[in-house]
């Protein structure tokens, strides 16, 4: 946003850094209530002026839902990552081309997710793997989190995540992570879904633990 010099109202200038094409039609979240309480002038004059573009009860988004499906798929894919073969020596983690290029055995990746050797991975076998593979700080009672990654992970809609689903991953993993290549050109987010090394586990702790002690 450019404030003007005159004191007036903000003007959008450029969307994901590149300049506003005007001819262009852009998608905006907001809450429907900020379309018409004056947060944005020209939202409140056009759909003051035109009632019937407001969506419809019922019709809403819920951003609640699309944040933590965003998540599920990023945090499958990074389990996705660390379930797979070792990467080579010296690779860089966060180019996940390298990835797609190494073998994939949907058996083994589904054995090391299948907590409870039942042959199937479910809702808490994720959520372990939450903590267990990927080093993330998880409540055991709040498990919403793992139920839209198995929700994603489960492609059939059976209600369980089976090899069959491994299968398809397999095969198709290649083209999702060309669908977010965009990610990688955004290191603060791809870094919030890279697990931290043992060293970097450590150093984070101390760091924590110098924290406290400064506090207390």
């Amino acid at each position: 946003e450019v404030y003007p010099d005159d004191g007036g109202p903000p003007e959008v200038m450029a969307v994901g850094w590149e300049p506003i094409d005007y001819d262009r039609m852009y998608r905006v979240a907001t809450k429907v209530s900020d379309l018409t309480n004056g947060q944005s002038e020209p939202f409140t004059e056009y759909f003051t002026k035109h009632p019937e573009a407001l969506p419809a009860k019922g019709k809403y988004v819920n951003i609640h839902a699309e944040l933590m499906g965003y998540f599920a798929r990023n945090l499958w894919r990074k389990l996705w990552e660390q379930i797979g073969p070792p990467r080579p020596e010296g690779g860089d983690r966060s180019e996940v081309d390298a990835v797609c290029s190494l073998d994939c055995d949907p058996e083994e990746r589904l054995e090391r997710l299948d907590y409870d050797n039942d042959g199937v991975v479910s809702t808490d076998d994720i959520h372990k793997a939450l903590k267990g593979v990927l080093r993330l700080s998880v409540d055991d009672k709040e498990k919403s989190l793992a139920e839209f990654i198995h929700n994603f992970a489960d492609t059939s809609g059976s209600g369980h995540v089976t090899i069959e689903d491994f299968q398809i991953f397999c095969n198709e993993m290649d083209e999702l992570y060309e669908q977010d290549k965009w990610r990688l050109s955004w290191p603060r987010a791809a870094r919030a879904f890279t697990p931290m090394t043992d060293q970097e586990e450590e150093q984070n702790a101390n760091s924590d633990s110098d924290v406290k002690v400064e506090a207390s």
